[in-house]
């Protein structure tokens, strides 16, 4: 039988929740235009020259696979986490909890060491750079930014991943998202996350690729049906959270 609980959408809320949806289609939309220049533009370069010698080309592509928009979207995603927070602790409070500071622990690490804003700064000196010694040193600054962007991404996205699982796996007890969007969820963050496990278990990358593929479309929708949800919310529906037992 279904226990409601209470109402979850207030008035101290509600802004915020229309802020949050507005923040998870961007999302989706920043990571969509990031699969897009990757597949139209990409590879990436693999040695911070490469990376200098692209920016210096074309600043426009070497920013677009630097993913800048991508960047602004992990910075919405805490709009995101924390309204799923707020609504999911009804469900399980120490669960949510649990998962909030997953997220945003996990989006802390992926700001910190992402190195777009560094790769940019570091060309920019490469290019005012005078002595070999100088440029040498520059090249050895960006293959260590460029490692430690590496193990922030795999990191981070381990924690957001994982968090974005709990959060899905709380949305088959309440009634405001669905189960069907808890599938959507659970399938396609949690192939994500096993993806990440297997990248730090050193897997061949062209059997994680397959992982990354299945599980993309689903997170895609997965986000839009969450940004409509916090949609509903904003606008004062009358959506009550319920448990479903």
């Amino acid at each position: 039988m279904d226990k409601q609980i209470n109402k979850i959408t207030t008035s101290d809320w509600n802004s915020f929740y229309k802020i949050s949806s507005i923040a998870t289609i961007l999302i989706m939309l920043f990571f969509l235009f990031d699969i897009i220049v990757w597949i139209a533009l990409g590879p990436y370069p693999s040695s911070s020259e490469g990376w200098f010698s692209l920016l210096q080309e074309n600043k426009i592509v070497g920013l677009a696979l630097l993913s800048f928009p991508t960047l602004f979207g992990m910075i919405l995603y805490y709009l995101t986490f924390l309204s799923l927070y707020n609504i999911l602790k009804q469900v399980n409070i120490a669960y949510a909890t649990f998962a909030a500071i997953l997220a945003f622990v996990g989006l802390s690490i992926l700001l910190v060491t992402s190195m777009a804003y560094p790769m940019v700064y570091l060309n920019d000196q490469y290019m005012l750079a005078t002595t070999g010694a100088r440029r040498i040193s520059l090249i050895t600054a960006g293959e260590t930014k460029i490692s430690t962007a590496l193990i922030g991404l795999n990191m981070g996205g381990f924690f957001v991943e994982g968090s974005a699982v709990i959060f899905s796996l709380l949305m088959l007890k309440s009634k405001v998202f669905g189960k069907k969007t808890a599938y959507l969820g659970t399938l396609g963050h949690g192939l994500d996350f096993i993806r990440i496990i297997m990248i730090l278990a050193f897997v061949p990358q062209n059997i994680v690729a397959i992982l990354l593929m299945i599980g993309g479309l689903p997170q895609f929708i997965w986000l839009v049906i969450v940004g409509i949800k916090f949609f509903h919310l904003g606008q004062g529906k009358s959506i009550t959270s319920q448990i479903v037992q």
